[in-house]
């Protein structure tokens, strides 16, 4: 399509409307800087974010305040217009059933928010810095009817200095045009597109704004009618909007970083900005035409003192002790000075990653002083910490190879990371969402989050609450699987800057990355990675820079083959950035979300006729295509019949087959440290409410995969590397244990026992052997022996119970596994072929189901509710003891709320208990729609409706109704 002639001059007349678009007004001037201003606290800052804003729109752009404009309502900052529609209930949910048709006229209108404010009299002789964090994506600004610019892109800026346009003490009219990126080229429909042979979208027949070839417009994919979200395309004031008011002497963009540490002192190094009289819009960071950069005349370049007595205090604050407090007198001269300085802190307290200690933090505080009056006070959390890099220990397979050993405050680790995507599509991202999510990856146990390319540079509630959880993160900046020769370098280095100054003192932040999928060494890249390394080159070089991912010995795979193939056929890859398996959330999610009458003939999923009968189920499903629906049915065939299954089973079934994946290739690629030293599966949570590779759904519930993967995840994992998951009748089975270890301490005495079960729980086999495991992080080998399938078992499953105790016989560490004996592998091509080389997962149309298999023996359950306490607003913690009172094992015990629309994280799911075990869960539940009712009814309408739900795959479900203990 893109050597179509047409196609070439419509898309050349876009940029050129686009360009003139974004800069209509002869008399505005382009307010895109690299130049951040830093937040400041208490009278220095007014927060305009909130409510108070109109919103409304017309269908072109104004040239004047005074014209006309539509459908003026209330709204609040941050949002989108889409967001704003619907809280206003001028439309329905967005993601719920086909409403998001109803929202994109949105992206075709010239939107003007409108705020008025007062600035405090008591600021005048202040520079006032107007800054928006985030407006997507074309805007311009107005202050009291004057405008005062226009900007390009969405992940920072504009910030204008406004203090000769301030009416002090009085109201003052602020007000923003926002335009979409996709501007006047508005793409097809795709749900309008015809189809494939195969089935899917025909994506070539699509025009207009293209996500993958964005042309000028430097915006991520997954918001703008990319994979996954091509029924949405964001606009409006995303983020925040902030007055800072300073003084004409001022501090800007301190730096503070660790340059080595002890237990007795840490060695810290701090730099950043003094402006006397001069101010960030007056900056420039370089010409943008051929110049020679530094060329004074001959009288050189004058050096105006300031005549004041100046000078920075700085402060280090853990809790309520100042630690440090230096104070250093200033030399400034008129214009932009640096200041640099070394500090050493006693005794510090290191930041640590999840699952290696506390994440401690200090509170920064640079006053700068005249005449030993504070005037301009800067403040920041800092966390004390080194990571360093060393090679791993595989061979080198490739040129660019970084060292991805990593280690973190003097200790190698293995990374137990995850993908994540935005936290909303729609970009509605309050701080009790981001720290719902990011607190159940710390119950995971995930100690590095990669922020993919294809989504955003994220809020800074998101770094805040990684710094606070010692979560680690993986930044990539927003490119995504595209060529970029369009992109206006000018507003690309200004997003890339401004974001580098604005994360780079996150203690948090361990990487910075280009970006997804892409090709940084493209003639079309060149330029654009070119502007990212140059700047973190000059701004940050105390981070591993990886140009893209995969890329320098990172790797992508999303393979169809038995997971137990991974540590061999990736047995040489140092990192594993993205991998992972489809599955659909649970049930509840659809019946809230879709047409039920669509719930029939889900065995056919990808038939050519279910696409057309059932569009609000595929319009919830994220790349409907043969890389992923029938990979994603074939394994839940293994658990349950998916001839024609309910909604409830193929949900379950495709999480549990899922799950199971995981569970192999997490343990498989951490058994292989030290050649494999970090695994980051995708992904984390998703977006909108669809079918997709995720732990977490858009709700905030964790499905199957989270458990699975969050059992390998412990600090201690017993694992049995199994060789593969299919076998004959007669074969012998190797049983081989791996027990990684990531604690300083070792595990001397400790017992690993193996216990070999028929899929009706009759014990067939069992060993116990002594393990001593050394101090962390290491990988400890043992043998169970092996166990010879008899020659008339076949179609059945046989089930594997790895436990490892400690000396004094606690149980540390639990895994379970459920191997197949299959009449499949008697075909001798097809066994020759599964063994010797990975091929795709087999479809079980006949059986052996796996749920129906163990149900035939049945157990019973008991369960106490212990505790119901409150822990947030709208929010609660349930602990509850399970027991199991049967003679046989319950297989994949699962602890549940029904009755009321809920997310829940659970301390384990979809679990093993034995006969005669008691087991203490804990249930964070999140009771969806409570911030938007009072809390009088939502407390009566949950006490009518929540029931404690247990239950197992072979145990009757037992129910407690929760009543009068809800919060």
């Amino acid at each position: 399509m893109k050597d179509n002639p047409i196609y070439l001059f419509f898309l050349l007349t876009f940029w050129a409307v686009g360009s003139v678009s974004a800069q209509s007004a002869a008399d505005s001037r382009n307010l895109w800087s690299p130049y951040r201003i830093t937040p400041r606290t208490g009278a220095q800052h007014l927060d305009l974010s909130g409510s108070g804003w109109e919103l409304s729109y017309t269908d072109q752009p104004v040239s004047d305040l005074k014209q006309p404009r539509k459908d003026g309502f209330q709204t609040s900052v941050p949002n989108s217009v889409h967001w704003s529609y619907f809280k206003a209930g001028k439309l329905p949910h967005p993601y719920y059933h086909k409403n998001s048709t109803q929202y994109r006229w949105i992206e075709e209108k010239a939107w003007y928010y409108r705020k008025t404010v007062t600035v405090p009299a008591s600021n005048q002789g202040s520079l006032v810095f107007l800054c928006f964090d985030g407006v997507d994506y074309f805007s311009k600004v107005w202050v009291n009817d004057s405008l005062v610019g226009v900007h390009e892109g969405m992940f920072g800026g504009p910030s204008v200095e406004i203090s000769r346009l301030v009416r002090w003490g009085q109201p003052n009219e602020i007000t923003v045009e926002v335009r979409a990126g996709n501007w006047g080229n508005k793409a097809t429909d795709y749900e309008s597109l015809p189809r494939t042979a195969s089935g899917e979208f025909d994506y070539s027949k699509r025009t207009g704004y293209n996500p993958r070839a964005s042309g000028r417009i430097i915006k991520p994919w997954v918001i703008s009618g990319g994979s996954g979200g091509e029924a949405f395309f964001t606009v409006g004031m995303w983020q925040g909007v902030r007055l800072e008011m300073v003084p004409p002497i001022h501090l800007e963009r301190p730096f503070l970083t660790t340059k080595t540490v002890t237990d007795a002192k840490a060695e810290l190094h701090l730099s950043g900005e003094v402006l006397a009289n001069r101010h960030s819009g007056q900056l420039q960071l370089h010409p943008w035409h051929n110049t020679q950069i530094n060329h004074p005349n001959e009288k050189g370049t004058v050096f105006k003192p300031v005549d004041e007595k100046l000078s920075l205090q700085v402060e280090l604050i853990s809790g309520k002790s100042t630690v440090l407090s230096k104070e250093f007198p200033l030399t400034v001269y008129e214009g932009r000075n640096w200041f640099e300085h070394d500090l050493t802190v006693p005794n510090p307290k290191r930041w640590q990653p999840n699952g290696l200690g506390d994440p401690n933090r200090y509170t920064v505080k640079l006053s700068l002083k005249r005449a030993g009056k504070p005037v301009d006070v800067l403040q920041f959390d800092y966390g004390i910490r080194t990571i360093e890099r060393l090679p791993t220990a595989g061979p080198r397979t490739a040129d660019r190879w970084e060292n991805w050993q990593f280690v973190v405050n003097g200790r190698k680790i293995f990374v137990k990371g995850m993908n994540f995507t935005p936290q909303d599509i729609l970009l509605d991202l309050p701080r009790e969402r981001y720290r719902w999510t990011l607190e159940a990856a710390k119950k995971m146990g995930v100690q590095l989050i990669r922020i993919w390319g294809g989504g955003l540079l994220e809020t800074d509630y998101f770094y805040e609450i990684c710094d606070e959880l010692g979560i680690m993160v993986w930044q990539d900046f927003p490119i995504g699987n595209q060529d970029t020769p369009d992109y206006p370098q000018d507003v690309w280095e200004a997003q890339v800057v401004q974001n580098i100054f604005r994360l780079r003192n996150h203690p948090s932040l361990a990487i910075w990355c280009g970006g997804n999928e892409f090709n940084p060494y493209s003639s079309g890249n060149a330029k654009s990675i070119g502007i990212l390394e140059r700047n973190l080159d000059i701004f940050d070089k105390t981070r591993l820079f990886v140009r893209t991912t995969p890329d320098d010995g990172s790797m992508h795979a999303y393979p169809d083959m038995d997971p137990t193939w991974y540590n061999r056929s990736y047995k040489f890859e140092p990192w594993v950035s993205e991998t992972g398996m489809h599955s659909i959330p649970e049930a509840s999610l659809f019946y809230e979300t879709v047409d039920n009458k669509e719930f029939v003939g889900l065995g056919k999923m990808w038939d050519k006729s279910f696409g057309p009968s059932h569009p609000e189920f595929i319009h919830h499903f994220t790349e409907y295509g043969p890389g992923r629906v029938p990979r994603m049915l074939s394994r839940a065939s293994h658990v349950a019949d998916m001839t024609d299954p309910t909604i409830e089973s193929i949900s379950e079934a495709s999480q549990v087959g899922a799950g199971e994946f995981y569970q192999i290739l997490s343990e498989k690629m951490q058994g292989n440290y030290p050649v494999t030293a970090g695994l980051m599966p995708w992904v984390f949570k998703r977006h909108w409410p669809v079918i997709a590779i995720q732990m977490m759904d858009w709700f905030g519930n964790a499905g199957a995969p989270y458990y699975f993967l969050k059992r390998t995840y412990e600090p201690t994992h017993v694992a049995i590397d199994l060789p593969r998951l299919l076998w004959k009748s007669g074969e012998r089975i190797t049983l081989p244990i791996k027990v990684t270890h990531s604690l300083p301490q070792a595990l001397a005495g400790a017992k690993v026992s193996v216990r070999v079960f028929d899929d009706a729980f009759k014990l067939l086999a069992q060993k116990e052997t002594a393990l001593n495991i050394p101090a962390g992080t290491s990988v400890s080998t043992a043998t169970a022996g092996d166990f010879t399938i008899s020659a008339d078992y076949r179609d059945r499953f046989v089930l594997l119970l790895a436990e490892l105790r400690d000396a004094s016989g606690k149980l540390l560490s639990r895994s379970f596994y459920f191997p197949r004996s299959l009449s499949k592998l008697e075909d001798a091509d097809f066994y020759q072929k599964y063994v010797s080389e990975p091929i795709a997962w087999p479809t079980l149309e006949k059986g052996p189901f796996l749920k129906t298999t163990v149900a035939r023996t049945p157990t019973t359950l008991t369960a106490t509710l212990l505790t119901n306490e409150p822990t947030a607003d709208g929010q609660s913690r349930l602990r509850v003891q399970v027991s199991n009172t049967g003679t046989v094992p319950a297989f994949m015990t699962k602890v549940d709320i029904t009755g009321t629309k809920r997310a829940i994280v659970a301390s384990d799911n979809y679990t093993w208990l034995a006969p005669g075990e008691t087991q203490e869960v804990t249930l964070d539940i999140l009771w969806r729609g409570a911030a938007q009712r009072d809390a009088a009814q939502r407390d009566a309408e949950t006490r009518s409706k929540a029931t404690l739900t247990v239950s197992a795959w072979n145990a009757p479900v037992v129910t407690t109704k929760l009543a009068a203990k809800l919060p």
